[in-house]
């Protein structure tokens, strides 16, 4: 059925929306420099060929605007700020920026084949997940599903990757409740299983939440199809509880096993309470009050980019330093790193997908992008992620600013 009847424009689609379903999945995973490069080369190159140069200069300055204001920002308070004394690899990596702008751009082109693009994304997850998740549970026995992609060392996995693969799971959910509700079949099924599982056994309390967020507005979608399926799926995984009797003191207890396996028990406090990230007492409140401080400080155009990390650095007792953070907050950074001016342009930005979304709401599909980008709104309250190909990737395919069912042609 998928693969019946193909033109050459529809081979080509399904070949630039495969790859472009590996290059995500690749910039999540610990995958090497190599790949990532090769696969982002050829999904912008195959973008490029749909659209054209010329006119997407021509798009850049009507449709985007907004966008390259806000890469304009971002790279003028980088040149602007940069403080060659402070460690370079502690500094964003400034050209993401402008290639996942242009991503961005070129992929909104064929924003319209939406359903093509994810389910490609769901396919290639649900293929990695089908052995990483065996491999973790028997053969790793690790307490935690990791985001390795098996070429590096498991021991020097990192552990924020994980963070950033749990919430590209939570994103797509929405998408695997939209395609349960067309059709109730094996695939589907098989689908929602494994995410879920993947979702709870990652133990990223943003991607559990969200993931939870997602199915309550699928529920609250007004589409009868698309409700029953929430409602249905949110069934089961009541069910799954009950049987397996999660509660949420047992899961903060698996989590902690994680936490301690990952950073060993001489650098991380087993005794120390989870529930310390959501009390004031946290590292994150601190990093929000900091924020919120060099707001009132430097209101109109911030402390420059990475100055988050350049000027909150955390030492030990005995005065050695441990890490140069980042607030885990993209509002808070762009607050404190690039003021009202870079918050306005950011606010901007989600305001045209919002709105792009809401004038065609009466559709299911636009439902659903809907709830991603709100989700994705949500996870970029607890995770950086403006410089990271996932937040271009879902604002990408949540702007409609193409109507009609037709690739802009090349020039």
């Amino acid at each position: 059925m998928f693969f019946e009847n193909f033109s050459k424009k529809d081979v080509y689609l399904n070949f630039i929306s495969f790859c472009i379903s590996l290059t995500i999945l690749s910039m999540i995973l610990t995958t090497p420099a190599e790949v990532r490069i090769v696969l982002f080369t050829v999904s912008l190159s195959g973008l490029i060929f749909l659209k054209g140069s010329i006119d997407l200069l021509k798009q850049i300055l009507i449709k985007y605007y907004v966008y390259l204001i806000f890469t304009l920002i971002c790279f003028l308070s980088y040149f602007l700020y940069l403080d060659e004394s402070f460690p370079f690899k502690n500094y964003p990596e400034i050209e993401n920026f402008f290639i996942f702008f242009i991503f961005f751009i070129l992929l909104n082109q064929i924003q319209h084949h939406y359903l093509l693009i994810l389910k490609y994304c769901i396919y290639s997850v649900v293929i990695f997940l089908s052995f990483s998740l065996p491999l973790h549970l028997f053969f790793l026995e690790s307490s935690m599903l990791t985001a390795t992609s098996f070429i590096y060392d498991f021991e020097a996995e990192s552990y924020s990757n994980k963070s950033t693969l749990a919430i590209y799971l939570a994103l797509l959910f929405p998408f695997l409740i939209f395609e349960l509700s067309k059709k109730v079949n094996l695939i589907n099924t098989y689908s929602i299983f494994i995410f879920a599982l993947s979702i709870f056994y990652i133990f990223s309390r943003t991607a559990l939440i969200l993931a939870l967020v997602g199915l309550i507005l699928c529920m609250l979608s007004f589409d009868k199809r698309l409700s029953l399926s929430a409602i249905f799926i949110s069934s089961g995984i009541v069910f799954s509880i009950w049987f397996f009797e999660i509660t949420p003191g047992k899961y903060n207890e698996m989590k902690m096993q994680t936490n301690i396996e990952y950073f060993n028990s001489y650098s991380y406090d087993p005794n120390k309470s989870l529930n310390k990230s959501f009390s004031t007492d946290s590292a994150r409140f601190k990093y929000l009050k900091n924020s919120y401080e060099g707001f009132i400080e430097k209101p109109i155009f911030g402390h420059g980019l990475a100055s988050f990390r350049r000027n909150n650095p955390v030492f030990t007792d005995d005065g050695r330093l441990v890490r140069y953070p980042v607030t885990h907050n993209d509002f808070a950074q762009i607050v404190y790193e690039l003021g009202l001016i870079g918050l306005i342009t950011f606010f901007g930005m989600i305001f045209l997908n919002l709105r792009s979304l809401l004038i065609d709401i009466k559709k299911t599909e636009s439902k659903i992008m809907l709830v991603q980008l709100l989700l994705l709104i949500l996870a970029i309250n607890s995770i950086n992620l403006i410089d990271h190909i996932l937040f271009w990737f879902i604002m990408a395919i949540t702007y409609k600013s193409f109507r009609g069912d037709k690739i802009p042609k090349p020039n």
